[in-house]
């Protein structure tokens, strides 16, 4: 063993450690990531009241969240015949506008783009305004409120604008049954 051995270890050493700290990213969806789990709740609103669950998970290395939620409103006098609705909603991180993107996919045929407001949104608190609305009436505008209550607990705000102002459309409350 030479008397350079443990010093070439040492430059190894640092230097694999150098070079996985900047293969490390920074986690732009971390401030949602808490939304990563199993969700159950209730919902209430224009269509009347639901059970809901949510399923959200990373997929492709972390990038993103996916998030296939199911409300089911049973036959009730806001909704004389009831319904199921599912959703599939796909999260990112914007780069160049420096915003989380959500874009969803509903069994209604309704396809959504819907990006943070930054100025609405704080601690516990994300808003997302919809960007671009397929298969809605056009001039109609759409807007999320997620509101972080613990980490077994959230709301989820949908309002609907068809050109009066943001109304209620839906609430759901839900807690987390598995992570």
């Amino acid at each position: 063993m030479s008397k350079y051995t443990p010093l070439v270890v040492l430059i190894l050493v640092l230097s694999a450690g150098v070079a996985f700290a900047g293969d490390v990213k920074s986690d732009k969806l971390s401030g949602v990531s808490w939304l990563v789990g199993d969700w159950e709740g209730v919902a209430e609103g224009q269509p009347g009241t639901s059970a809901s669950t949510r399923h959200a998970r990373r997929v492709h290395n972390g990038n993103f969240i996916v998030i296939e939620g199911r409300s089911v409103y049973p036959k009730q006098e806001k909704n004389k015949s009831g319904e199921v609705h599912t959703s599939t909603d796909f999260w990112s991180f914007d780069k160049q506008r420096n915003l989380i993107v959500m874009r969803q996919f509903d069994n209604l045929g309704f396809v959504s783009t819907y990006v943070q407001d930054r100025a609405a949104s704080k601690d516990g608190r994300l808003v997302l305004v919809s960007e671009h609305l397929e298969n809605v009436p056009k001039g109609w505008k759409a807007r999320f409120t997620y509101s972080y209550k613990a980490p077994d607990e959230y709301h989820e705000l949908f309002e609907l604008d068809s050109g009066k102002g943001f109304e209620l459309y839906v609430l759901g409350m839900r807690l987390r049954v598995e992570q």
